[in-house]
């Protein structure tokens, strides 16, 4: 159960990285927030797969 939740925070910090970077589309300073994304993206992606 604890793999299962560690999964799912991990998924939703890039889930949110991936929002703020849609969102940064439509934004007036669309390379400022697409920078700003890449940052919980790698987090997420470092928090899921990191201990492989």
């Amino acid at each position: 159960m604890e793999k299962v939740l560690a999964y799912a925070i991990s998924g939703f910090i890039v889930c949110f990285g991936v929002w703020i970077l849609f969102a940064a589309l439509s934004s007036s300073a669309p390379a400022l927030w697409s920078c700003a994304a890449l940052l919980p993206i790698a987090i997420g992606l470092w928090s899921a797969f990191g201990h492989i």
